[in-house]
Order: structure tokens, then C-alpha cells, then sequence
């Protein structure tokens, strides 16, 4: 048995569109070949995908074939817009996703560099959490993630680029500061954490999860956001210490270095899934960071 992607681009825009009929105007297609995608997704798979009525509902098989539907349609698109680039002699597309921190201090000039030596690279960058760019390259969506490590990356090739230090910071404006300057962990506990992502189970600087130690976790994935609401009292955070060093809002927050969780060390570098051969453009970016530190 095999999907025909006809199949899923038809059951797919019978959900994206709210109706089959819907569906089919956006397909450019009729309605009844619309029905009869979606019939057949059913008869192969033998259990019904949507549940018909006022408004149409995905049952948990059809949620499941729905994820699929998106994520071979995605592949497909990719595929795609990559031999329309190759058409164009634009060789391929380097898709690479950075923490913040890169971003602000290293991807500029590291970009600049690339695309000089590599002008018919096309480029796909992201910004995201630490912890949502091991999501996105272990999913496929980007080839290269650059950022720090997590405790586990064994499903990972990874090329270590240089150490850093996050800081517990609380800025002279929180509401506990005075208790906290005494060393009053308790205070903590009664003020948010601010952070990119929550950080998963397995991640413990101490004996509990990091999110235990305070009131609760606030995700905000904007780095100049999450300074602004610690700067304004809202709660602390974990910063880089370049960024406290050359920021000129973060040399204002006191470092909490005192607290048993207050330092988290980590390598930084680039990670790509275990297994693949890096791509041409992958393979650049590589070497050129690796130069960048002097390795």
C-alpha cells in the first residue's frame, strides 16, 4: 500500500480549507475528484479519516495521515523550488538554523563570508530556541543547526566550535532584589523565569528541573524582548556572557553566580543528523566556521 500525493494534496486542502468543496476551488480540481481522493485514503487504510458534518473533524487516524500529508507535501514543494533553482543556476539551498546569541554577535560577518565565497548557494536561515533547532534538524526541515549542545547528541554529528557561560541575571529593578542580593533562594521562587524554551525533563543542573526552582517558566522566544521584562522587574533569565559583557542593558543586571544552578556551562557549534553526508553548501559553512575559531 502507498499514498499517492494527489491522495494527500487532495485530504489535505479538504482540512486546510474547511470542506470538500472548498478543497476542490483551491485545487482547481472538482469537487467529486476531491471525494473520491479522500474515499480512497480510507478504503486503503480501512478506518475513517474525517468525521462528516456541520463541520468536519479528523479523527486520530486522520490527525496522524494529516502530519504526514504536511510533511511529504513540504519535501515535495522543497523538492521543487530546488530544480527551479537549479534552472536558474542557483546550485542549491543551505538551510541553517542559529540560537539568538549567534545571530546577534557571529552570523553577520559569517554570512557576509559565505555568500561571497559561495554566491549560487541559495540561503534559508532561521532564528530559533536552542531546543527547537535539534527539533528542526532532526525533522529535516533545516540541514545545519548552530547553537549550543544539549546533554544528549547521539542522534547528531557535531563539530565543536567554543565554550560558553549563561548567567542567572536579576536586574536592581525586580521587586526581590534586596532578598535576593542575601542570598535568599526562596526569593526566586516567587518570581517567573524568562527563557527562550522550557527546558526538557532531562535537563537538570541540580537535583530538580531548571523550571522547578522558580514560580514558573515564561517562553519568550525574542532575545530583546526577554531583556526588556528582566530590565523592568518582570522576572530573571539566563543570559551569555558575551552578551553581558557588550550589551549595554545587561552590564546593568547583577550575575546570581552564588546560586547553585546560577552558571550553566556549554559547547557551542554546528550539528547536523548522524549518518548524512553533509551537502556541498553544508560542507562550506562548515570549513568556514571552523576557520572563523581557528580550528
Amino acid at each position: 500500500m502507498r499514498f499517492e500525493n494527489s491522495e494527500l494534496r487532495a485530504f489535505r486542502a479538504v482540512i486546510e480549507e474547511g470542506g470538500f468543496k472548498r478543497g476542490a476551488d483551491a485545487l482547481h480540481i472538482s469537487q467529486s475528484a476531491v471525494s473520491q481522493a479522500v474515499a480512497g485514503l480510507e478504503s486503503k487504510l480501512g478506518t475513517p479519516l474525517i468525521t462528516r458534518g456541520k463541520e468536519l473533524r479528523l479523527t486520530d487516524a486522520g490527525k496522524r495521515l494529516f502530519d504526514h500529508a504536511v510533511e511529504v507535501l513540504l519535501d515535495e514543494q522543497q523538492t521543487l523550488e530546488d530544480i527551479a533553482q537549479l534552472k536558474q543556476g542557483i546550485s542549491e539551498t543551505l538551510r541553517l538554523a542559529m540560537s539568538a546569541s549567534i545571530n546577534r554577535f557571529y552570523a553577520p560577518e559569517l554570512i557576509t563570508t559565505y555568500h561571497r565565497e559561495n554566491p549560487q548557494t541559495r540561503l534559508m536561515i532561521a532564528e530559533l530556541p536552542a531546543r527547537r533547532i535539534i527539533y528542526e534538524v532532526l525533522s529535516g526541515s533545516v540541514e545545519l543547526g548552530f547553537g549550543p549542545f544539549q546533554k544528549d547528541m547521539q542522534a547528531f554529528a557535531t563539530v565543536p566550535l567554543y565554550r560558553d557561560t549563561r548567567h542567572l541575571v536579576v536586574s536592581p529593578n525586580h521587586p526581590q532584589y534586596a532578598a535576593m542580593m542575601r542570598g535568599d533562594q526562596t526569593a526566586l521562587q516567587l518570581t517567573p523565569l524568562i527563557a527562550a524554551a522550557l527546558d526538557s525533563p532531562d535537563m537538570r543542573p541540580s537535583i530538580q528541573r531548571l523550571r522547578d526552582q522558580f514560580s514558573t517558566v515564561w517562553e519568550v522566544s525574542s532575545l530583546r524582548l526577554r531583556i526588556h521584562m528582566v530590565a523592568q522587574g518582570m522576572g530573571v533569565t539566563f543570559i551569555d556572557r558575551k552578551l553581558l559583557q557588550e550589551h549595554p542593558q545587561c552590564r546593568e543586571f547583577h550575575i546570581m553566580d552564588d546560586v547553585s544552578f546560577g552558571r550553566i556551562d556549554k559547547q557551542v557549534g554546528l550539528y547536523y543528523r548522524a549518518g548524512r553526508q553533509p551537502s556541498a553548501g553544508a560542507g562550506s559553512f562548515i570549513s568556514l566556521c571552523e576557520r572563523f575559531w581557528g580550528l
